[in-house]
């Protein structure tokens, strides 16, 4: 009885441990079902598979709550302008393109500008004309406007002479700048007789929108200054609505002055001079395009560059016959291809197309003689010789090079002449070099 007794006290502990001591498939083999079910739960279902579902789940919720997404964009532009047309039992929206009159040419340019009006509308429109009445065509009427004034505008830019206008016209207006800047700074006298340099500065180059010069002690110059700027930029707003606008939007004082007062105040006056010419800003753009173009360097990227300084401090170091002719040798091949290249351009620029048209109603043989009439036409549609350009005189006058390298640029201003005035003229208009 003892020992019947002490037996099964001696078999149960030695059942118990063996379980653990199993491999899995001993136990999934041994157990029963339930305990097999709880088992394959605790080791694969609980463990495992919500680290596996938590991951793409977080991944689609950041993905779709990207608000600047082009999805996002065109949710927030028919939430503002358009809700009268959003139609919550479709599950596809008609698109903007759909909804809204075209601004430019392309649609892309479009979605981002209709942001733009969608965001200045909803804080200075809607947040007072909706307290007034809940009537949303007004905020369309606005947009036709001003859908109508983007057409007309890129309609006129497309007639502009874009090369003079970049490359001449605004060089000048820079280079002025300079040297009137830099004349006021540069004053004869001393400070105790001489002036503020802004008022000498404003003395070469007056303009209404910047007078009186604003003096920190004096309120008053700072408060006149203000409301010639703000005069000034409705009067050029103003201009430029009686040419693009209608007849009879322009008649309806109404509608111009509120289009007027968005593009002049919060288009120029907010956006334009009060935060796009900050030097704060300015510095922000700068560095965001210098981080779009820099390529992120890898670890590869960064020992091959440790290992070219590394090797062209040694060569510095040592001075080789061997890198001397190699060096030589590039030098030729560069000289060997720049001619070449030069050579091509030559010879290729005699089949490009005339940059000044040919006029095609005198017949051939006949000399063409102006009338008085015709003079002024013919005066305001030249051209300048694209080696004639301001912006070569804007760039050697920043840089000083007229006082830093005297002789280069007298040497560069005299192979200029001979190219635009000297024999054959390749440089003149129309002529091998222009094209």
């Amino acid at each position: 009885m003892t020992t019947a007794a002490a037996q099964p006290h001696a078999h149960t502990p030695d059942l118990q441990p063996r379980p653990p001591r199993t491999s899995g498939i001993q136990a999934d083999a041994t157990a029963p079902p339930k305990s097999r079910t709880s088992h394959t739960l605790t080791s694969t279902g609980t463990g495992a598979q919500p680290e596996q579902a938590g991951g793409p789940r977080r991944g689609a919720r950041a993905a779709s709550t990207d608000p600047l997404s082009d999805k996002a964009t065109a949710f927030l532009i028919r939430r503002i302008l358009c809700p009268q047309q959003a139609d919550k039992g479709r599950s596809s929206p008609a698109s903007i393109e759909d909804v809204l009159p075209p601004l430019t040419s392309r649609n892309d340019v479009d979605l981002q500008l209709y942001a733009l009006i969608a965001i200045l509308l909803r804080e200075y429109v809607q947040n007072w004309y909706a307290k007034i009445t809940p009537d949303e065509t007004f905020v369309a009427e606005i947009v036709q406007v001003i859908a109508h004034i983007t057409r007309a505008l890129e309609q006129r830019l497309r007639k502009v002479d874009l090369e003079s206008l970049l490359f001449d016209e605004i060089p000048e207006l820079f280079d002025k700048h300079v040297t009137a800047y830099r004349v006021a700074h540069d004053a004869i006298t001393q400070p105790p007789v001489g002036k503020d340099p802004r008022e000498i500065y404003h003395s070469l180059c007056p303009l209404p929108a910047l007078s009186p010069v604003p003096r920190p002690d004096d309120p008053e110059s700072v408060a006149a200054q203000a409301e010639n700027e703000t005069a000034y930029r409705q009067l050029l707003v103003y201009a430029f609505l009686a040419i693009l606008l209608p007849t009879e939007d322009l008649e309806n004082s109404c509608l111009a002055a509120l289009v007027g007062q968005i593009l002049s105040e919060l288009i120029i006056g907010n956006t334009v001079a009060g935060r796009l010419s900050e030097p704060w800003l300015i510095w922000e753009l700068l560095i965001i395009a210098s981080r779009t173009t820099r390529r992120p360097k890898t670890a590869e990227g960064v020992d091959r560059s440790m290992q070219s300084n590394t090797s062209h401090s040694a060569g510095r170091r040592v001075f080789s016959v061997h890198a001397l002719f190699w060096a030589f040798l590039q030098w030729c091949f560069l000289a060997v291809s720049f001619i070449k290249t030069a050579f091509a351009i030559l010879v290729t620029s005699g089949s490009l197309p005339r940059r000044v048209p040919r006029d095609t109603g005198v017949p051939k043989g006949q000399a063409r003689h102006p009338t008085s009439q015709e003079t002024p036409r013919l005066s305001s549609s030249s051209k300048t010789p694209v080696l004639a350009f301001r912006c070569w005189s804007a760039v050697s006058n920043l840089s000083e090079m007229d006082k830093r390298m005297p002789w280069l640029c007298g040497a560069l201003s005299l192979l200029q002449w001979i190219a635009v005035m000297g024999p054959g003229r390749i440089a003149g208009v129309d002529g091998r070099l222009d094209r």
